[in-house]
């Protein structure tokens, strides 16, 4: 399976539109000396546009640098959620961060683009370094050289980068899989094309207890087999996970932050990130059975 077919399951709603609107660069600082092909990657990453400017992005790592990953990632999926400026792009449409070979392009992001910058951000030492965080977890174990082209873009169809959220979740590279510790984890009972049944655990929505939920953890909704959408992403195309989202705690109630392409009605308009209470998010979608949580230490 291409990269370009599984992202574009990989999350279950695109959006209709042709392309992803383009936005003029900011001003951003040198990337670190580095070899030739490094060199470019910073390059052409520095030149897509940031959430912040990149001398605002570095002085609020080093300011964060001893808060817990847990915390710095809440802190990171706030300030996206804050963002008035960015819009929902599928990765692999045209202008998406997939079709443009870029490891940053904060103005235009999907729920798995979103879960890698919180998270790449929330490791990093300065916004270069969000960068480096970036090609040795999306691409773990690539040879540097076949991975970025003369230009400084990666390929997004290599080998090492992982097309199954399943995949990403089992690799440990963002957070250790704890849903078994916690209460209401079952082993899932379908399986799919590509996952046999029994082979994880899922939290399933009517036995959620919120207060387990922690800020920064991540959650990764499994597809529901009762729903037949959802059933047939799974018999069809081996998916098990069709969303991801960041939680952060509100007074004691986790709430998820995810790059919606659609309107949830009566609460958001979607083609952003937003945000909403994590059991009423799993309420209100019914393609969803529950989900996997994975947690960073708190270091």
């Amino acid at each position: 399976m291409t990269t370009l077919r599984a992202l574009l399951l990989l999350i279950t709603v695109a959006t209709a539109t042709a392309g992803c609107a383009q936005t003029a660069p900011p001003a951003t600082s040198e990337a670190k000396p580095a070899s030739p092909r490094l060199a470019k990657l910073y390059a052409y990453n520095a030149a897509s546009p940031l959430l912040l400017p990149a001398a605002t992005l570095d002085s609020l790592l080093a300011a964060e640098q001893q808060l817990p990953t847990p915390q710095r990632i809440g802190l990171w999926a706030r300030r996206f959620l804050a963002d008035s400026t960015h819009v929902y792009c599928f990765g692999p449409k045209p202008g998406g961060y997939v079709a443009e070979g870029r490891l940053v392009d904060d103005d235009k992001l999907d729920c798995i683009a979103l879960l890698y910058r919180v998270t790449e951000l929330a490791r990093a030492h300065d916004a270069v370094d969000a960068v480096t965080v970036a090609l040795n977890t999306r691409f773990a174990g690539a040879p540097l050289d076949s991975l970025i082209d003369e230009v400084g873009r990666v390929d997004y169809d290599r080998p090492e980068h992982l097309d199954y959220s399943l995949d990403m979740v089992r690799s440990g590279h963002w957070g250790d899989d704890v849903t078994n510790w916690l209460r209401g984890a079952v082993r899932d009972r379908y399986g799919s094309k590509r996952f046999e049944k029994g082979s994880f655990f899922l939290i399933e929505k009517a036995k959620l207890d919120p207060t387990e939920f922690r800020e920064g953890d991540l959650v990764w909704f499994v597809l529901d087999p009762a729903n037949a959408a959802a059933r047939a992403l799974r018999d069809e195309h081996g998916l098990v996970i069709g969303h991801a989202g960041v939680v952060i705690v509100e007074q004691g109630e986790p709430w998820v932050v995810h790059a919606a392409s659609s309107d949830l009605p009566g609460r958001y308009e979607g083609g952003r990130v937003v945000a909403l209470p994590l059991t009423e998010y799993l309420a209100r979608v019914e393609r969803f059975a529950g989900v996997i949580v994975t947690r960073f230490p708190a270091r």
